[in-house]
């Protein structure tokens, strides 16, 4: 098999005309570069150089030999130009997998962000329950999660995205919004102004819905009209904009309708989290890394 150092001091000769000259390039000695090609052509049986009027010339089969390694080397420069367009701009696909309220607010923008740096990477998004989500990402169906909650922990490996407090948001003209304020602070509505309310509510499957329902009971007891459910806490706020109700909702959801309704803090404090997920035993993937970058920067 050819040494790569002897390929690399013969092909420095050939373009420098010297084995001075080639030492130099190479950071090495005139006799170590001598050395070299000898070893070279005794690997391959062929003289590659000759002497004429005290002049280095190449045999005609080192011209040929030369011609094949050229060919080699721009092959590699090939190679070193490929893995930094990779670097830079990716390659492949990514898969992303997200919980039903990050893929509709948070996750497309991040997404976008994603495209203008890597607008070569193909990305698939599919939106499933936090245990899916995991599911996913336990199995490598999905290269990077975005769940609510964690499951399979000893199959995923997470971090936090984002942590934010919940907040009650209302119709624009209802009473709690209209409340009156101090120029500095605006009243906390607490589970008292919410009995006899109609309570949009997300799914009982939804780990959110029983911190929320928990919250807002008063003396063990539910107050609030439990009326209507979704599995989307954006279709939550479009019925609470339309005046159908009011609602706890985590705040990156909410002020996608800002204007529409009113966002109001809430007290007792839920708080919402929003996971990166990764598969456990497999290295990081790159892009997997990047996009959490731009999930994290999008909802700071």
């Amino acid at each position: 098999m050819l040494n790569f150092r002897e390929v690399q001091a013969f092909r420095a000769v050939m373009l420098s005309g010297s084995m001075t000259q080639a030492a130099k390039d190479l950071h090495t000695s005139q006799s170590n570069i001598s050395r070299v090609i000898g070893q070279l052509e005794r690997r391959i049986g062929i003289r590659l150089f000759e002497r004429q009027a005290g002049k280095l010339m190449p045999t005609l089969e080192g011209q040929v030999f030369f011609r094949d390694v050229e060919h080699t080397f721009a092959s590699l420069r090939g190679l070193e130009e490929k893995a930094e367009q990779i670097r830079k701009r990716g390659s492949g696909r990514l898969r992303v997998a997200s919980v039903p309220s990050m893929a509709i607010v948070a996750v497309p923008d991040a997404i976008h962000r994603f495209a203008q740096r890597f607008p070569d990477v193909d990305v698939t998004l599919h939106v499933a329950d936090s245990l899916t989500v995991c599911q996913w990402l336990a199995t490598g169906y999905a290269d990077v999660g975005v769940a609510s909650e964690i499951f399979n922990a000893t199959s995923v490996s997470h971090e936090v995205a984002h942590q934010s407090l919940g907040v009650c948001i209302t119709p624009t003209d209802h009473p709690l919004a209209r409340a009156p304020t101090t120029s500095k602070t605006v009243k906390n509505v607490t589970p008292a102004d919410l009995i006899g309310e109609c309570f949009l509510s997300l799914k009982s499957s939804d780990v959110m819905r029983k911190r929320i329902d928990d919250a807002c009971l008063i003396d063990g007891e539910e107050k609030r009209v439990l009326a209507y459910e979704s599995h989307f806490a954006a279709a939550i706020c479009r019925m609470v904009s339309r005046g159908m109700g009011v609602s706890v909702a985590n705040p990156l959801v909410a002020r996608e309708y800002e204007g529409e309704l009113a966002i109001l803090p809430f007290s007792p404090q839920i708080e919402f989290t929003t996971h990166l997920v990764y598969p456990l035993n497999l290295p990081m993937n790159m892009l997997a890394k990047a996009f959490g970058d731009a999930l994290c920067a999008t909802t700071r």
